[in-house]
């Protein structure tokens, strides 16, 4: 049985990094979940395969080691929990940008282009990396409620 764990592991992390060398942000998040995954799965693997009693006093002995399982509930509540938050900064970049391109990203989420002296971008603003200035350019006088 371990050496059927051992291939679902491997196939797990590789599809892992494949996933994590893509520049779709989502797949970027995938991954990750894949190599959380795998890591649950190997310490269950390690922790060994028996078919032992469950460890509880009134069972006749040998017991089986409760830690392992703790521990992997433990990390799929913490996965869970990161794979939420990565998913939502992944829409709100998607958001601001325009995109989903990792590597177009940039330093134009952090930064307004238009500002003088490099201060940060409005986090309400919902533009393209590159906003289009053509609109602003075109009515430069501001009416300021007269005709």
């Amino acid at each position: 049985m371990e050496p059927l764990f051992a291939l679902i592991i491997g196939l797990l992390v590789a599809a892992g990094v494949f996933l994590l060398l893509s520049r779709v942000i989502v797949r970027v998040v995938l991954g990750l979940s894949f190599i959380a995954y795998a890591a649950n799965l190997a310490i269950l693997t390690v922790a060994g395969l028996r078919d032992v009693s469950p460890p509880l006093l009134t069972l006749p002995g040998p017991y089986t080691d409760p830690l392992p399982q703790a521990l992997i509930l433990t990390a799929i509540v913490i996965g869970f929990a990161t794979t939420a938050l990565l998913l939502t900064v992944a829409l709100r970049a998607y958001q601001v940008a325009g995109h989903d391109d990792v590597a177009a990203f940039g330093d134009n989420l952090a930064r307004d282009p238009d500002a003088q002296d490099g201060s940060f971008a409005d986090p309400e603003h919902q533009s393209p990396d590159r906003p289009d200035v053509e609109d602003e350019e075109a009515d430069p006088a501001p009416t300021g409620g007269r005709p």
